[in-house]
């Protein structure tokens, strides 16, 4: 369990450094994230399956509802990949999805963005890009989210 804790952490923190320098993630990081996750959590196979379509389907609706705001908002179709979001993000948002339960899945999500949003604005004077990083900062929160969870369990929010 230690061994899949330290990989997925060390992913973290490989997903900020990429996409904090390139603006990208390699393929591998959401696929080791993902794998580390399924040996990392005490959960049932199937509770796993469950814990990872809901919070899927969870993101997809929310991508989904962007993406039509957006489009209708331009009055024609965008692609949500060439103007708001990733490739990246969306591997890393489902790569993340076994570590919790809906609810606090939908906490994770919108306290990343915000944490996302947060840092964009502190850190202004660093980022030449104009496009945020957001997997790069969600892994970043993330990577405190479960330690903090690993050392101090009061009031957890993965399920670790």
């Amino acid at each position: 369990m230690k061994i899949a804790l330290v990989i997925l952490l060390f992913c973290l923190i490989i997903v900020f450094i990429q996409d904090w320098k390139y603006r990208k993630i390699h393929l591998v990081l959401p696929l080791a994230i993902f794998t580390a996750c399924f040996f990392l959590l005490p959960v049932e196979n199937y509770a796993f399956g469950e814990i990872v379509l809901f919070n899927t389907v969870f993101f997809l609706i929310t991508l989904g509802i962007l993406t039509l705001y957006m489009s209708l908002k331009s009055k024609k179709f965008l692609n949500p990949f060439q103007h708001y979001f990733g490739l990246g993000d969306l591997l890393f948002y489902i790569a993340v999805t076994p570590l919790f339960l809906l609810k606090n899945y939908i906490l994770f999500f919108i306290l990343s963005l915000l944490f996302a949003i947060l840092m964009q604005f502190v850190l202004k004077k660093f980022i030449k890009e104009e496009t945020v990083p957001l997997a790069g900062f969600s892994a970043l929160f993330l990577f405190v989210i479960l330690l903090k969870d690993y050392f101090i369990p009061f009031q957890k929010i993965t399920l670790l």
